[in-house]
């Protein structure tokens, strides 16, 4: 079983290939790297490209891709790597590379060379991860233990997120303690909403991999009515507990679409601290 690993060559997809590489060598996996390229990201003209297709030694993209992974290999050399490059715009080329191999997850940064949009990443981030037919796991750009003891799962009391921790159970093997993360309505009881999520925890009990749950609850944010304040209580949250990795249902659209999407409003990009597991398309 192998996690794919896209690379656009930059540093920040070097960080996420390094926590790749450390998930697949804690947990018994192979890494597959792909670059997809355009005549841009090769480094020839369109015309150029036309003209040397069939010559794909020349590209640049494979000399590059070659000696990216021998650096990456050289930091793991217990861990078995393949690459390759294709043709093709990220956000659709990946999503039909994961259906073809054998892979159990995607592991991908939030940005590539650029923190701004571009053609390869930013915002392309969140449509392979509402689209994805398998998990994806985004790493933020700064080097990250791969460690995991503590989860957060957030939660909106659906059913859907009891398939994502299934499925971050079955790829990563291993016990952990989960904290159930939810973010309340101004003007709701909190006594209501721990007693609803006492309720909940005991699904999440029944987990054979999970030793201890937890309760985190805090209300929206007051200061901007006409925004959906969740991520950014989720955010501070998670930053002052202690946490390894959130899980993310796919029913949290507007959570992670505000992962990689600017605020006009606030001015400000919620900046993923701790890597994110986003459980697949279903």
């Amino acid at each position: 079983m192998k996690i794919l690993v896209p690379t656009d060559f930059s540093e920040n997809a070097f960080l996420a290939a390094r926590y790749a590489a450390d998930m697949a060598k804690r947990h018994h996996y192979s890494l597959h790297v792909i670059h997809f390229y355009t005549a841009v990201s090769s480094g020839f003209e369109e015309n150029e490209l036309e003209e040397d297709q069939e010559e794909s030694d020349l590209l640049k993209a494979d000399l590059t891709i070659k000696d990216w992974v021998g650096r990456l290999q050289a930091q793991y050399p217990d861990v078995a790597i393949s690459y390759h490059n294709d043709r093709g715009l990220l956000e659709e080329a990946l999503l039909k590379e994961a259906k073809r191999g054998d892979y159990v997850a995607i592991a991908m940064g939030t940005t590539g060379a650029s923190a701004n949009k571009n053609i390869f990443w930013g915002s392309n981030t969140a449509l392979i991860v509402a689209k994805s037919p398998i998990p994806v796991i985004v790493i933020p750009n700064i080097h990250i233990t791969t460690a995991i003891k503590k989860v957060g799962l957030l939660t909106n009391f659906k059913q859907e997120e009891l398939t994502t921790l299934q499925e971050f159970v079955h790829i990563f093997k291993q016990e952990i303690d989960v904290a159930l993360i939810h973010v309340y309505k101004e003007g709701e009881s909190v006594t209501s909403v721990n007693n609803r999520l006492d309720s909940w925890g005991f699904n999440v009990d029944e987990f054979s991999a999970v030793r201890h749950t937890t309760k985190i609850i805090a209300p929206t944010l007051k200061e901007d009515k006409d925004q959906d304040t969740i991520p950014e209580v989720i955010s501070k949250l998670i930053d002052v507990q202690d946490i390894d990795i959130i899980l993310v249902s796919k029913t949290r659209k507007t959570f992670f679409e505000r992962l990689f999407t600017s605020s006009v409003s606030k001015a400000m990009t919620l900046r993923l601290q701790k890597p994110a597991f986003f459980g697949k398309t279903i």
